[in-house]
């Protein structure tokens, strides 16, 4: 999570952190765990793997924020198998280590991060096992009950899941929820895949415990798969501002381009050009500077909807691409982004406001130019022409008898 959070995140994860504390105390009052079960080698077993899993690097994290790998196999795995009570128990010893680990590391924020990853897990975890177990006490005997008091189980225990992290995400980085990168379709794909591994898991071990060790090669390779997926999508994310790159928007465009070509849409792009960064740089020092691109980046990214790319080129500069938008849509959003830039909240080490404003450009194909080489030209020169009257406006380019470029404000 970022610097300096907003009361709204903060707030979400408090709630979720004193709602846990209640269920963890309640569901051990309603379902009392005895001291054979408490020592037993099922609860120990699982307990020791819940804890290397939130602690041994089996938990990877990608852009949504959400677990993708083994950790969140075994975690649901737990769920199934253990009574609630000792469930919750050994999320809140795993969590507690977790804790103790990133003091010992001196880590900025050792207690936020783990609290909620914590806390949002019992919370689910209650909820879907309960339905869970009422289903499947209908008919104890029941194969078919069973199957579907699971299936609520594993779909439960998603949705709430990704509901919670997406809330938490939209919260935190100011971005609509229905944009937020945990309701993204390939995440809710792996979210729902290690989820059914980790059902799998826990049936194998309930039929015959020993039977799991041939589920470690399998789920080893999904662990590695995952990884490898990972790294593959991290070389199209600008570091700095957690957007896609040029790379991606290459690739994109090309896409897009010939996607709008078939159907007869348009294709608009605006170009951003950050003002007087180097006047923020020297004046504030580069960590403001990039905080200020970051910021950017994020009202960039905010501005993306259904099939809309956002991309950082490097530098100040910035890009969004539009498909099947015409050229004055495309000029609202410019000019959407430059009076979020203008609002941006960025102060100096000293608590010293520090004033942003940003240039924008806007062309569209097939009216300003024929190919995308065409189309960025245009797009570049309408940006260029916004610099040079003054900065802090939207110019869009026009092809009529002759060329010209009309200032939006």
């Amino acid at each position: 999570m970022n610097k300096g959070h907003p009361k709204q995140a903060l707030n979400l994860i408090r709630t979720c952190n004193v709602t846990a504390i209640a269920i963890f105390l309640c569901s051990w009052s309603f379902e009392p765990i005895s001291t054979s079960e408490l020592s037993s080698p099922t609860f120990l077993t699982w307990l020791l793997l819940v804890c290397i899993a939130r602690h041994g690097g089996l938990f990877d994290f990608v852009d949504s924020k959400l677990s993708a790998g083994i950790g969140c196999v075994i975690e649901f795995a737990a769920l199934i198998i253990l009574p609630f009570p000792l469930f919750a128990l050994s999320v809140v010893v795993s969590c507690l280590i977790n804790m103790a680990d990133r003091l010992r590391k001196k880590h900025s924020e050792p207690f936020l991060g783990p609290d909620f990853n914590a806390s949002s897990t019992i919370i689910v975890g209650f909820i879907s096992h309960f339905v869970f177990v009422e289903i499947s006490n209908v008919a104890p005997d029941s194969e078919f009950l069973f199957t579907i008091a699971l299936f609520l189980n594993t779909l439960l225990f998603g949705i709430l899941r990704i509901f919670l992290i997406n809330t938490l995400i939209s919260l935190d980085e100011g971005i609509a929820w229905k944009t937020g990168p945990a309701i993204e379709a390939d995440t809710v794909f792996t979210e729902g895949l290690l989820l059914i591994t980790g059902a799998i898991l826990a049936i194998t071990y309930l039929y015959n415990p020993y039977l799991i060790l041939f589920l470690i090669a399998p789920a080893l390779l999904l662990q590695n798969l995952l990884k490898k997926a990972n790294k593959a999508e991290l070389i199209y994310i600008d570091e700095k501002t957690g957007i896609h790159n040029y790379r991606y928007f290459d690739e994109k465009i090309h896409q897009s381009y010939l996607a709008c070509k078939k159907n007869g849409t348009s294709l608009s792009l605006i170009f951003g050009d950050m003002d007087n960064l180097r006047h923020v740089n020297n004046n504030f020092g580069h960590s403001v500077g990039d905080e200020a691109i970051a910021a950017v980046g994020q009202v960039f990214k905010q501005s993306r909807q259904d099939k809309f790319t956002a991309a950082r080129f490097g530098g100040e500069e910035f890009v969004l691409l539009l498909p099947d938008i015409t050229k004055e849509a495309a000029c609202f959003h410019a000019e959407s982004i430059r009076k979020k830039v203008k609002e941006l909240n960025i102060c100096s080490e000293k608590n010293e406001k520090v004033h942003l404003s940003i240039s924008l450009g806007v062309a569209s194909f097939p009216k300003d130019g024929e190919d995308i080489q065409a189309l960025i030209q245009m797009a570049d020169a309408a940006l260029y022409e916004a610099k040079r009257k003054g900065k802090d406006q939207v110019y869009m380019y026009e092809t009529v008898i002759e060329e010209k470029l009309i200032p939006i404000h």
